[in-house]
């Protein structure tokens, strides 16, 4: 299929992410920062990134193309001033492609002040931020109440955006009603297991049940969008995908660049020094080929009949076990869990909007991969 029909109204050809500061005001448990301080990016370090960035991007572009700048942390908004100061330069920049602005945040700091500046500029700069579910699963996971986030500021101004929410073990009975709680407050919210996080007996059927909830409660509730991971495209489903290595599930190393407060080049954050308290990440990885598939698969996974559905984070295998390559064994059945639920619930969900109304070329696709991958689940139970 066409890169087209799969393109994300959002998408961009190249993301520039910007470690603007290594401090931050919480302590959620599942951060992989272990390594935080002090350390902040100067305006004149981000302006050196920026300028080489566009020589780049200009070299690749198209008419179609568009670069985004993510601020990212520690906390971003814990260097406000800098982001005010980078968001002026580049829109004063005479550049012949558009740029889209991203910051991702806890939302603890969006005081009166951020959320004017931050209005004023929605149109190009959109906000991103971390909500963990219920009142239980936020202070659990972030140490925090959820009435200290500005929800419907952040809905109002993008509501197309969404919320992102980590799942841990301790969370994970609540995930559902993390969902439908939010979702009947018109808020989108984005789920995915925490990486690098100690996953317990007993969690696998927990998510299966929690899965099923929310598969129930999104066919009887069509005006509800579902949101991720019910709207995962199954890519390597594709037409001519059936015998091929699965394609890196990220744009790390290729269409992602990270760089540090100093200004050094990353493949993603899961490879800076704050986290692994490593300064030989970069010689470590200096002969992987991100663009190989076959370099980020070890060899015990290439003969595992589910690699297809197991999602994995290459960073956190670097982390972790030392090597890009050695995926979480412990989350295997979980990613085949969420396969088989959500392949099941998307072939419901347009077989009866089918009913209804002509799917559009992206409905079409998801539901062909769906119908596939819950056969290739299917099968692999058998095994």
């Amino acid at each position: 299929m066409s890169d087209p029909i799969i393109k994300k109204d959002y998408g961009t050809d190249r993301i520039c992410s910007l470690m603007l500061t290594h401090q931050c005001n919480l302590r959620c448990i599942y951060c992989f920062e272990k390594f935080k301080g002090d350390k902040m990016m100067t305006f004149e370090t981000a302006k050196k990134v920026l300028t080489y960035e566009f020589k780049e991007f200009e070299k690749i572009m198209n008419d179609e193309n568009r670069m985004g700048i993510d601020f990212m942390g520690g906390e971003p908004m814990l260097n406000f001033e800098l982001i005010k100061q980078i968001y002026e330069w580049v829109k004063a920049q005479p550049l012949p492609f558009p740029v889209r602005f991203t910051v991702t945040t806890n939302g603890t700091l969006l005081t009166d002040e951020v959320k004017k500046w931050l209005k004023e500029r929605k149109q190009h700069i959109r906000v991103v931020m971390s909500v963990d579910g219920t009142e239980f699963s936020q202070k659990n996971n972030r140490g925090v109440s959820v009435d200290r986030l500005p929800l419907e500021f952040v809905h109002e101004n993008w509501p197309n955006s969404y919320f992102k929410q980590t799942l841990s073990h301790d969370t994970l009975p609540f995930f559902a009603e993390s969902i439908i709680e939010l979702s009947k407050q018109g808020y989108r919210v984005a789920s995915s297991l925490a990486q690098g996080h100690t996953w317990k007996e007993g969690d696998v059927e927990i998510y299966r049940r929690e899965l099923k909830k929310l598969a129930e409660y999104y066919l009887e509730h069509k005006d509800v969008r579902p949101e991720t991971p019910f709207d995962n495209l199954y890519r390597e489903f594709f037409d001519g995908q059936e015998d091929k290595m699965p394609k890196k599930a990220c744009g790390v190393g290729t269409s992602v660049h990270f760089y540090d407060v100093d200004g050094q080049l990353y493949p993603c954050h899961l490879f800076l020094p704050m986290v692994h308290g490593k300064k030989t990440v970069l010689e470590d990885i200096k002969d992987v080929d991100f663009n190989d598939p076959n370099m980020l698969v070890d060899d015990d996974c290439k003969l595992c009949p589910a690699l297809k559905v197991c999602n994995t984070c290459y960073g956190y295998n670097y982390v972790n076990r030392g090597n890009i390559a050695k995926r979480d064994k412990s989350m295997c059945n979980l990613y085949l869990v969420e396969a088989q639920v959500v392949s099941e619930f998307q072939i419901a969900y347009f077989v009866s909007l089918k009913d209804k109304r002509e799917l559009t070329d992206y409905e079409l696709l998801m539901l062909q991969c769906a119908v596939r991958c819950y056969k290739y689940v299917k099968d692999i139970e058998k095994i």
